[in-house]
């Protein structure tokens, strides 16, 4: 029993000393603090005995104080100063847009004649410049149009050779006609168109030549006779019509003949231009299809054989294969499209304008805007206007605008959403600066103005419009004034630091 009694006896006095000890706290307390209120009513009771003007405000910086910061300091803060700038202030209005294809430079491929799919040259997203063979298609119908080309162009030959045969017969043939009728000598005749074509002008004409020479010879020989009586003057009468008849068949001959080779000769040429008709109609129809003309001009059907029944499908532009509908061995014909491709080195940019923003539309053709993307967030791109739309949307009161934009580098992809910075076309200058120029305390907005070389003062300024980058002064600022434009944390620490100081 007697440990329980001990245990006892120390715990009570471990309780008295803290009772002890909290008594002598409270009553250091409340004494002190009774100090504490005896000294504030004394001090009301002198502030209460100096006279004191209720307008006078509580201290506060000057605006003429000067901050003084030294230079060597200025690199470590980040410290910049520059010149108030006067010029426009580019207050752009953003909107979404949407990267789209440019149209015009679209292709939707389709072969221009039926058959089957022999050879496919390219695959999907294949970039292809322009004439590249993309698909190679075998027709019956081109094989048909080279074959039939072949053919005329073979027939135009023989019709040509024909031609300047019949030409030089005419010429022969008028040249003997003019030899007869100046009466030339058979010797004369021979030598002079020995060997010359005349055809079967030749063996008509000498023979009726030859037959007047020989009544007009047998008639010159009996007329002395019939003077003298040697003859009887009904054989003269005969000799005389048989050179009649002679010269009038030589005569007739000689017309018809003429005629003769002048229609041969037209017949000649009328043939020819028929096949130059039907071999240039041929090779139109071929050269509609896609074909150039060298590959027209080179028609073997003994070296190409079924080479001739190909039809090429080439790029018509540069540009990449963006669809791709086509296998091998297929059936394919005008009506099925088999590729689609697309320049992508421009794209188009399409935007709704409000129609709180219609007055602008009027002013933006041609104009230049900006465009950002989230996928680029570092870069900045820019197009052209082209298009201010011309309907308003019943549905979304909008207008549509499209701009042209570069894309050589492929960074703006066709269904991408940009922002679109439609330009300031407010031309009047305002004096502005950069927004990390302004500095906020208290309530009021305000710059450090450099006063020296090393010392600053705080300015008072009235702000205006504001862009991304740049806000407008609209008082307490003159141009080509020097301002903190960076770093102007440190010059506010110090400001406040000389206030509290000042306090």
């Amino acid at each position: 029993m007697q440990p329980a009694t001990n245990l006892q006896n120390r715990l009570a006095g471990v309780v008295f000393i803290l009772l002890a000890l909290l008594g002598g706290g409270a009553y250091w307390y409340y004494s002190h603090q009774a100090e504490a209120q005896s000294n504030r009513s004394m001090a009301d009771a002198n502030l209460s005995a100096v006279p004191m003007s209720a307008e006078t405000p509580p201290p506060a910086a000057s605006a003429t104080d000067e901050i003084v910061y030294p230079q060597d300091m200025w690199s470590s803060a980040g410290l910049e100063v520059a010149e108030v700038e006067e010029s426009v202030l580019s207050d752009a209005i953003e909107l979404t847009g949407k990267i789209a294809l440019n149209e015009d430079k679209l292709a939707h491929i389709f072969p221009l004649v039926d058959g089957r799919v022999d050879e496919v040259k390219v695959q999907f997203g294949q970039r292809v410049k322009k004439g590249e063979l993309l698909v190679i298609v075998q027709s019956k119908e081109v094989g048909q149009g080279m074959l039939q080309l072949y053919q005329d162009r073979q027939k135009l030959r023989f019709a040509e050779s024909r031609s300047q045969w019949r030409q030089a017969v005419e010429k022969n043939a008028l040249a003997l006609i003019g030899m007869m009728r100046s009466q030339a000598s058979i010797d004369e005749i021979e030598k002079s168109l020995k060997d010359r074509s005349i055809g079967e002008y030749r063996e008509k004409l000498m023979t009726a030549y030859l037959t007047l020479l020989k009544a007009r010879a047998n008639q010159e020989r009996l007329a002395p006779l019939s003077q003298t009586g040697a003859v009887p003057a009904r054989q003269v009468l005969e000799a005389e019509s048989d050179r009649n008849i002679a010269q009038a068949t030589l005569q007739s001959l000689l017309e018809q003949i003429t005629q003769d080779t002048a229609q041969a000769t037209r017949l000649a040429a009328q043939e020819v231009m028929e096949l130059e008709t039907l071999i240039s109609v041929s090779q139109t129809n071929l050269e509609i299809l896609g074909f150039s003309e060298p590959e027209l001009e080179n028609i073997e059907p003994s070296k190409k054989g079924e080479e001739l029944s190909h039809y090429p499908v080439t790029a018509p532009f540069d540009g990449t294969v963006i669809t791709k509908d086509v296998v091998l061995l297929e059936r394919v014909g005008p009506e099925q499209q088999i590729l689609t491709i697309a320049d992508l080195s421009t794209v188009w940019v399409a935007a709704d304008i409000y129609e709180t923003h219609l007055p602008l539309l009027a002013r933006l053709s041609d104009q230049t805007v900006r465009l950002r993307c989230e996928a680029w967030p570092d870069k900045s791109f820019e197009a052209q206007i082209f298009y201010t739309g011309d309907v308003v949307q019943e549905t979304t009161r909008t207008i549509s605008l499209r701009a042209l934009a570069p894309n050589s580098e492929g960074l703006l992809k066709p269904g991408m959403f940009v922002t679109v910075e439609l330009p300031s076309l407010d031309t009047h200058p305002v004096i502005q600066v950069p927004q990390a120029a302004i500095q906020d305390h208290e309530g009021k907005s305000f710059v450090f103005v450099q006063t020296g070389q090393e010392s600053f003062q705080r300015r008072d300024v009235t702000l205006g419009r504001r862009n991304r980058r740049t806000v407008e002064i609209l008082s307490g600022l003159q141009p080509h004034e020097k301002v903190v434009v960076s770093g102007g944390f440190g010059l506010k620490s110090k400001m406040l630091s000389d206030l509290l100081q000042g306090e």
